[in-house]
């Protein structure tokens, strides 16, 4: 319906458009993306009011198959990731179905139908690039308040939480309906967070092993109990090994003498190598339970502070968060091809976890980008 008279009083129209050659519409794909369209077939449905200049219009948009070319250089192109909006919007059977609405008034000295249009095209991937992950769950239909973009991990540990879990899960359904996805993982430790949780567990491994116990290589055995026996003496043990008989038995008499009580949980261990008169380390049965008190935690202490985590090590715990992550996904049947370890990172304990970073790519190579120097293909001018 149309007011031929006045179409700018009132026109309400209505347009379809079936398998178009996307290949034809390089020259503005080229002036607005700065890539030519190497195939793909289109459909619209177009619907467009103007009631007293104003213009509101609703497009609904279907790709098939799109592929793109090389980069053109276009002043007026937007700088975007085309490649992995693509890969984001397709769905397995090669479709990009977009609704994109328009609005403008006739009376804008730059009001251009096409430059509408594009904009509207440009603020709908501006929003997926900018956030993949919440834009994938939106248009899945779930996901979207999902933190999918990060894993955590307890400080100290690679063991995936149920929670976790959970997200892979979410994420491996996307991938499965979004073939043109790979998933990167880049992995982070916290120097000091990771760093002590290591070194507590690597001591209560090797108590557990000197007590007599058989620990798996990947099992956490438990906290200390400074109580048991079994304990006690394998802390003992343990610290006669790193520091020798003579330093612990410096250690007991200091505590024994009525004088050690104050001071005696803050000196060097060293210093106690030169106490004056060592008793038998294996005295330990005849210790008073106010000795016993101050010593274990001292000897917790002190062969805690002597363990050692190095920058390798917070690594390797780093690659150990990513291969859980990649262990998951792929027994969620993601391809191996789909899923690439970054380099590890620096990162912060961000609650009661240490955030592994994910993120979207291309799983494919995309087609050659190199610039070409040819310009755009110059456009008719819409208005």
């Amino acid at each position: 319906r149309i007011r031929l008279f006045d179409p700018t009083a009132f026109t309400d129209i209505k347009l379809e458009f079936r398998n178009v050659e996307m290949a034809t519409l390089t020259p503005y794909s080229a002036t607005f993306a700065g890539r030519r369209i190497t195939s793909g077939k289109l459909s619209l449905d177009l619907e467009y009011k103007i009631d007293k200049r104003q213009l509101a219009g609703e497009n609904k948009v279907v790709m098939t198959r799109l592929t793109l070319g090389e980069r053109v250089e276009s002043a007026t192109a937007s700088n975007l990731p085309l490649d992995l909006a693509i890969a984001i919007l397709e769905d397995s059977d090669g479709r990009i179905d977009l609704g994109l609405p328009v609005s403008g008034s006739l009376d804008d000295p730059q009001f251009s139908y096409g430059q509408i249009v594009w904009k509207a095209i440009v603020n709908v991937l501006t929003k997926i690039v900018t956030a993949p992950f919440r834009a994938l769950g939106a248009m899945l239909g779930g996901g979207g308040n999902q933190q999918l973009d990060n894993i955590g991990f307890d400080v100290g540990r690679a063991v995936l939480l149920p929670p976790e879990r959970e997200k892979l899960k979410t994420l491996a359904d996307a991938m499965d309906k979004r073939p043109g996805l790979a998933v990167t993982v880049q992995a982070g430790y916290d120097s000091e967070a990771d760093a002590a949780a290591l070194r507590q567990l690597a001591l209560r491994r090797a108590v557990a092993v000197q007590s007599g116990r058989s620990v798996a290589a990947d099992e956490d055995p438990g906290p200390i109990s400074l109580s048991q026996a079994a304990s006690r003496q394998a802390l003992e043990q343990l610290f006669v090994k790193r520091f020798g008989a003579e330093t612990l038995a410096g250690v007991k008499q200091q505590l024994a003498s009525p004088k050690s009580t104050a001071g005696a949980a803050s000196r060097p261990v060293a210093a106690a190598a030169s106490a004056p008169k060592p008793v038998a380390p294996a005295a330990s049965a005849g210790l008073s339970d106010a000795m016993a008190a101050e010593l274990y935690p001292l000897l917790l202490k002190r062969l805690l502070d002597a363990e050692v985590i190095d920058q390798p090590r917070l690594e390797a715990l780093a690659a150990d968060r990513a291969k859980s992550i990649g262990d998951e996904l792929a027994a969620r049947a993601v391809p191996t091809t789909r899923v690439r370890v970054e380099a590890s990172k620096k990162s912060e304990v961000s609650g009661r976890a240490v955030p592994t970073v994910l993120g979207l790519a291309v799983a494919a190579a995309p087609p050659s980008a190199a610039a070409v120097p040819a310009k755009a293909a110059s456009l008719p001018a819409v208005r």
